[in-house]
């Protein structure tokens, strides 16, 4: 009884071992992104190191989609989904200077309002529901990051010092992640 039992539990033990080398998260992707500074971060924190780091090498591209999240350089690139029913939107407020954008680039979309804060209000359209209400400040690169939930239709109004802007805004896979309309006035 007692060899049946050990066997048994080495044969579990073998099977985790395994299944853990397996589903590793990046595992196949870790040198790549060590190369970075990138391993051993979720999705959302690597979004968040690369929304504030501006001094990324030439070549260095990391792009955002209503789907994924995909970096690479000259040598390789990657995709790694997001988080399951989030969407991430990258919001550069204006005053003076925009630029047309769909899908951000994390390193290389600049705004023009850096490091201030702003007041965010976003609600889902069909229901009223608040979905996000706080202050929220713009990184170095005068854009505000948001996580929202995916598959909705939102109405979003951002405000600073009395001036506002509004637009409607939509989180499904193929939505903009990128708002750079809001003129404030």
């Amino acid at each position: 009884m007692k060899k049946q039992t050990f066997i048994i539990g080495l044969i579990i033990i073998s099977v985790l071992v395994s299944l853990f080398y397996l589903i590793k998260p990046n595992s196949k992707h870790d040198a790549f992104l060590s190369q970075y500074d990138l391993d051993q971060m979720s999705v959302k924190e690597m979004i968040l190191s690369l929304e504030h780091n501006l001094s990324e090498p030439t070549g260095f591209y990391a792009g955002i989609t209503g789907k994924s999240l995909t970096i690479g350089d000259q040598s390789k690139q990657i995709e790694i989904d997001l988080p399951p029913n989030q969407f991430y939107l990258s919001i550069a407020p204006y005053i003076n200077q925009t630029h047309p954008c769909a899908n951000h680039n994390l390193v290389t979309c600049r705004g023009e309002l850096k490091n201030q804060t702003f007041d965010v209000y976003i609600e889902e359209k069909s229901t009223g529901k608040i979905v996000f209400n706080d202050q929220v400040s713009s990184s170095n690169n005068g854009f505000l990051g948001i996580w929202l939930p995916s598959s909705k239709s939102l109405e979003i109004t951002v405000s600073q010092n009395g001036l506002e802007a509004s637009t409607s805004i939509t989180t499904y896979i193929d939505s903009n992640t990128c708002l750079t309309t809001l003129k404030l006035t």
